[in-house]
């Protein structure tokens, strides 16, 4: 049974067997699933990298210590 699906809606991608959608709806669906993971690492990476010494963390602990938030 084919499946008719908007491109740029992915409830079908999701509800519906691949073998019912059409190949090139299927990978643009993909496409668009591996850049939103590629953004979420690239994010992850900046989140990490500020929190392990960073630029960013050094001034964030100067700013604390001398509020005395830290004690």
């Amino acid at each position: 049974m084919a499946i008719r699906s908007k491109h740029g809606n992915l409830l079908n991608y999701f509800i519906h067997d691949r073998r019912d959608l059409s190949p090139a709806y299927v990978r643009e669906c993909e496409k668009f699933l591996k850049k939103i993971k590629k953004k979420e690492r690239a994010q992850a990476r900046k989140r990490s990298s500020s929190r392990e010494g960073g630029p960013d963390s050094s001034q964030a602990k100067k700013d604390l210590d001398s509020s005395g938030a830290l004690g």
